[in-house]
């Protein structure tokens, strides 16, 4: 199965937007064991919209567009489908249920006069928002399927998990799949299968289609099953497991499944009714920001302290003056100050903090931009370590942040 998304709109073209809907449906895709193929922009124009969409239907089985479906003069994209297909745009009762129960989630009246949400090209379905106002929309055809979904991140990346997955994942089809996906870290692509266990694609691909996905925390290394047998789905995915579990990639495999590390995290500190906190200087808050993202994380998650200045350091955590002047702000022993002050400050069973140089600038010869100090501190034993990363400001506060969740990780399965 071919999966390609066609981003629509001039400003993700002339650096006034950035496409975060890209990364946004590779990870989702990624997380139940499908693979992204390709992403293509398009600019708000006809001709160039559809010379891209031929090339989709030629190439790919699913085909996702974002943008264009909001009620501004730039928002084109049903015309230019309702066009690219030969359907007439028509008046749709399920569409008016759909955006009338969307306005009255959000204590709004839908004004049928002055927005067009429930009108749709014929043969189109439309798809329920459960973030914003605009809906999507999904058509089939020759085997390919096309869903149309608002260019909005948070509203777009709802509706991938809502509407897209499910149809992948198909529960009636004859031929049932299945997903098996084992999550590592701390061990490169290249060394998985040219080191560690060389044949080891060779003999999963005995039992499905084998992809290897890379990304900042690790490599998840996933199987696709397909079977008109369920008892042989569950006697393959037995197999793939013992043979990955008793290889010498074992000690490196953090979870089976598709749950991210946030999710992970969540659940197993909620498992053992941890708390959890952050002091955070160089993450800025992405640490919690990741965290608050799973619904649930209020059980465990108490809050973090922001300390980008030392200042703020010294006085909501405690840290040194003394420390901060002998061994600087990104140190291990300021890493593990905060973490401690933080846990004293939040009354939590965990706390991990971040201190680190995020660049392009502030760094020195002795600490080059991409060092970072992660601190941690539990009522019985407490720690910091110094890490060395490579990458844009923004890819470093990512990876900052992955070791960070990590290092958490680690010690909820140690408590």
């Amino acid at each position: 199965m071919k999966i390609a998304l066609l981003a629509i709109g001039n400003e993700l073209l002339n650096g006034k937007t950035k496409d975060s809907n890209g990364q946004h449906l590779a990870q989702i895709l990624n997380d139940f064991g499908f693979q992204l193929n390709a992403i293509h922009i398009a600019p708000d124009e006809k001709d160039d919209f559809r010379q891209l969409l031929d090339f989709c239907f030629q190439t790919y089985d699913i085909i996702i567009t974002c943008g264009g479906l909001g009620p501004t003069l730039d928002d084109k994209t049903k015309n230019f489908l309702a066009e690219y297909f030969g359907k007439t745009i028509q008046y749709s009762e399920q569409a008016l249920e759909v955006v009338k129960k969307q306005y009255q989630r959000g204590e709004r009246v839908y004004d049928e006069e002055k927005l067009s949400y429930h009108y749709l090209p014929e043969s189109f379905t439309t798809l329920e928002n459960t973030v914003g106002y605009a809906p999507g929309l999904s058509f089939s055809q020759d085997n390919k399927k096309l869903f149309a979904l608002p260019g909005v991140p948070s509203e777009f990346a709802e509706m991938v998990k809502l509407h897209i997955i499910p149809q992948l994942i198909d529960p009636h089809a004859q031929i049932k799949m299945k997903h098996v996906i084992v999550k590592t870290w701390k061990v490169p692509e290249s060394k998985i299968f040219n080191e560690y266990v060389p044949n080891l694609w060779d003999k999963l691909a005995q039992y499905g289609e084998v992809s290897s996905l890379p990304h900042l925390l690790g490599v998840d290394i996933a199987v696709k099953l397909e079977s008109n047998d369920e008892d042989q789905l569950k006697s393959h995915e037995q197999k793939i497991l013992e043979l990955i579990q008793t290889s010498p990639l074992a000690e490196y495999i953090w979870h089976i499944g598709p749950e991210s590390i946030e999710q992970v995290i969540i659940n197993e500190a909620s498992q053992k009714n941890l708390t959890i906190g952050f002091s955070e200087s160089c993450t800025g808050g992405l640490c919690a920001s990741r965290l608050t993202d799973i619904s649930g994380s209020s059980q465990v998650f108490w809050g973090s302290v922001v300390s980008y200045a030392n200042e703020v350091k010294m006085k909501s955590l405690s840290v040194s003056s003394q420390t901060l002047k002998q061994f600087g702000a990104v140190s291990e022993q300021t890493a593990l100050e905060m973490a401690k002050g933080a846990r004293a400050h939040l009354d939590v069973d965990i706390a991990i903090s971040t201190t680190g140089i995020a660049g392009p600038g502030g760094g020195s010869e002795e600490k080059p931009v991409g060092t970072v100090g992660i601190g941690f501190a539990t009522e019985k034993n407490s720690g910091s370590k110094i890490y060395q990363f490579k990458g844009s400001r923004e890819v470093l506060k990512r990876r900052f942040s992955e070791k960070a969740l990590m290092t958490l990780l680690e010690i909820i399965r140690g408590f």
